[in-house]
């Protein structure tokens, strides 16, 4: 167990360090152009290559290695459930996140149904976003490097992935205080 629990540490570890590719899809050229910038703020590094049509998300997906698919569900030409058949026919690997502004329990489960690894409603929480999206990519690092591994097949959601990510926010900023505290007594005993 030790063994298992060091090496899914080391490979959520690799993945911070090596940079992802996500691909987002979206027939709005504001959000092609704002949403990119949130991947900034993510653990990994993040680089994002956009279209806004399927069917230029298809040629791209046939080009490049995509570790995560972010796509809206309402375009014209193909609609998220087709966009997602098209997809996980050319490579059923890649996790596809699709954002809708029309989210019903029908269009949900259709799109489990077919493999989405998330649905978000928009407007997007970026924080949300963010957290599926690092998730997406870790778990399919965790997949790839060990395809049997079970952490890499566990159920998960969006509310489950924020509320971690909170917790860790939440942790890290008492490290941060404890090191603050910590400084400014070093620098008051080295003045005195």
């Amino acid at each position: 167990m030790a063994k298992s629990c060091r090496y899914t540490s080391f490979a959520i570890f690799a993945t911070l360090l090596y940079m992802s590719r996500v691909l987002l899809i979206d027939d709005d050229q504001h959000f092609l152009i704002a949403l990119p910038s949130v991947f900034t703020r993510s653990p990994c590094l993040i680089t994002v290559d956009t279209a806004s049509s399927a069917e230029q998300a298809l040629r791209l997906i046939q080009a490049n290695d995509y570790d995560t698919i972010v796509s809206d569900f309402r375009m014209p030409g193909l609609n998220g459930i087709e966009f997602l058949k098209e997809c996980r026919a050319v490579r059923p690997d890649i996790p596809v996140i699709l954002l809708t502004g029309y989210g019903t329990l029908e269009l949900e489960d259709k799109a489990f149904e077919e493999g989405a690894y998330a649905v978000i409603l928009k407007p997007v929480d970026v924080d949300v976003l963010l957290s599926v999206v690092t998730h997406a990519i870790i778990r399919r690092e965790l997949h790839q490097a060990r395809p049997g591994d079970p952490l890499s097949t566990l159920p998960i959601d969006a509310h489950t992935i924020t509320m971690e990510s909170k917790r860790i926010s939440s942790r890290l900023q008492d490290i941060n205080e404890r090191l603050r505290r910590q400084i400014e007594e070093a620098d008051k005993n080295s003045s005195e």
